[in-house]
């Protein structure tokens, strides 16, 4: 295997895009002004929306103004937290029109001297773990009553 260092950008740009695109979570960059470098097919599956499409945009220019307000909130949290941060919220899935449940993980990436050099955005669906804990918080609270 030909060492990492030895890749041309080309060959690094590929290898990245393949991991991301490897993984099922919905995966993003965003430059430091929240304006979106990457994302992967999950991304577009769930908005809709082609990386050529987004790609220099950022949220406000295809959610709504109070998603993308929340979603600039959490990429600022995570920036001024310099380090990686989670949330979840509820949102209609676009391409099923269902309300589904994410946990993101947002993370700062820095340069090698530590400037910023954009967001890295990891997005899992949880719609069914949270459905499931619902359900036992349920039969829970039904078999403590008396």
């Amino acid at each position: 295997m030909v060492p990492m260092e030895n890749f041309s950008s080309a060959e690094k740009t590929a290898f990245i895009q393949s991991l991301a695109e490897s993984i099922p979570d919905i995966v993003f960059f965003k430059d430091p002004t929240g304006a979106y470098l990457f994302a992967n097919h999950a991304f577009e599956r769930l908005y809709g929306y082609t990386l050529a499409q987004i790609r220099g945009k950022t949220d406000f220019a295809f959610l709504t103004q109070d998603e993308a307000a929340y979603f600039a909130a959490r990429d600022q949290d995570a920036l001024t937290a310099g380090k990686a941060t989670a949330s979840e919220a509820w949102q209609i899935n676009e391409m099923t029109d269902e309300k589904e449940c994410f946990e993101t993980i947002k993370s700062p990436v820095y340069d090698a001297d530590g400037n910023l050099m954009g967001l890295l955005g990891v997005v899992r669906n949880v719609t069914q773990q949270r459905q499931a804990q619902a359900i036992l918080r349920t039969q829970a609270a039904q078999t403590i009553t008396p």
